[in-house]
């Protein structure tokens, strides 16, 4: 077969690669460029004000979220040459999202007296509900299930650079750490009205009340993937929401700053792992057990190399990008990213393993099992140390749970192999 005729064989996988890099090069590189602006301007405890706040926001939205990102990008990628299918898809997911943030947002409205804590930080709140309705009509999963995801990557062009550039126009002293999230609401709602111009322009797609009956089947078929994911982002995104109750607001924006160069650093790979779901989804479903899992090993030696360097690069030059990005009140952050490196190879191994291996091997239980025991082992590692070691004591959870994590998915993975091999 000519090098001409395997690019062709593999031109959606080849541009859902390229999308999905520029994509994360611009969620990268736009709130890189805008973070050394916003930590100095605000300082440590408006940022961990914000961070904290953010953290709230970010549950509401994996309640919205469910389980669609994957469970309805695997159906999407299966039915990708059944338009009416597809709509029909389209329609049961979008109105599920709104039922379910709606539902979130009493929830967490409702609650927000037991860990708000101010009632500035109860209108910021309120300032992020632009968030979680943008995030309704932001169809990833459609555009990933299609491998079309050139239209997500110009949907965040517009709104992660308009985000971008009100920072730098709006946020001008530290007061101004309080319209944070609403401009973030902005380039949320900004992208969601774009996504929505796409789907009835380009892809043809009619917004319309799905029946009742496609709604509870897509809640079901979600439900065990919104279950790990819930876990996963549980111990992944608690921290900042944990530490409240220990540290101050300074000693949290000192480590979510640290968390945040960690998590876009980790950013730089996903978009491999990311165009592999789909594309490892349509595969599995012509290969048995054994196959696919030796097809997904075969994948995870290069990613580590990749992962490792990176890795590797973050621990040595640690004191260098806190320097740049933080500035002097700051400091602390460094020894946070040293321990916290070593999460960007294990937490990127483990998403292969796990969301691209097993749920495509329709193991979520299995999945599921690990999570939550890994994310029970961080939290239970961070209330009991938090109180003497502060975020020295977040760090460190998040490694032991993600190391944890990889040993059990390796284990599981194997023992399908070994299952099958008999």
């Amino acid at each position: 077969m000519s090098l001409r005729s395997k690019i062709e064989r593999r031109k959606e996988l080849i541009e859902s690669f390229v999308s999905l890099y520029v994509l994360n090069g611009l969620n990268l590189l736009l709130p890189l460029i805008a973070l050394p602006y916003l930590l100095r301007v605000v300082g440590p405890a408006n940022y961990g004000v914000y961070s904290y706040i953010y953290v709230i926001i970010q549950y509401v939205l994996l309640i919205g979220s469910y389980g669609f990102d994957y469970s309805a990008t695997k159906q999407i990628s299966q039915q990708r040459n059944n338009t009416t299918e597809i709509n029909r898809i389209f329609n049961a997911v979008i109105f599920s999202k709104l039922l379910l943030s709606f539902v979130g947002l009493i929830i967490f409205f409702a609650f927000s007296p037991l860990y708000i804590k101010s009632s500035e930080n109860y209108l910021i709140l309120f300032y992020g509900v632009g968030i979680v309705i943008g995030d309704v009509f932001i169809p990833v999963w459609l555009f990933q299930g299609l491998e079309k995801m050139r239209y997500l990557t110009i949907v965040n062009v517009i709104s992660k650079l308009f985000f971008t550039i009100l920072i730098f126009v709006l946020i001008n002293e530290e007061e101004d750490y309080k319209y944070i999230l609403l401009l973030n609401s902005f380039g949320y709602l900004l992208a969601g009205f774009f996504s929505m111009f796409i789907v009835f322009k380009s892809l043809r797609l009619r917004l319309k009340l799905p029946h009742k009956v496609d709604v509870i089947s897509q809640l079901k078929d979600g439900l065990a993937v919104f279950a790990t994911t819930l876990g996963m982002n549980f111990y992944r995104n608690s921290n900042v929401f944990i530490l409240g109750f220990f540290v101050n607001d300074s000693m949290i924006g000192v480590y979510a700053a640290a968390e945040k160069i960690i998590k876009a650093l980790q950013s730089i790979m996903s978009p491999i792992a990311q165009a592999l779901f789909p594309h490892f989804g349509f595969k599995f479903s012509n290969l048995d057990v054994k196959e696919s899992v030796m097809a997904l090993f075969r994948v995870v030696k290069p990613y580590s190399i990749l992962l490792s360097a990176i890795t590797m690069i973050t621990y040595f030059f640690s004191p260098n990008i806190i320097t740049f990005f933080g500035g002097p009140e700051f400091q602390d952050s460094i020894v946070v990213v040293k321990i916290m490196s070593i999460i960007i190879l294990f937490g990127g191994l483990n998403y292969l393993l796990g969301i691209v291996g097993l749920i495509n091997l329709n193991e979520q239980t299995a999945f599921f099992k690990t999570v939550i025991l890994s994310g029970l082992v961080s939290v239970f590692v961070l209330i009991i140390f938090a109180a003497k070691y502060g975020i020295f004591a977040a760090a460190w959870s998040m490694v032991i749970s993600e190391v944890l994590l990889f040993v059990l998915l390796v284990g599981k993975l194997l023992s399908l192999k070994h299952k099958k091999h008999n």
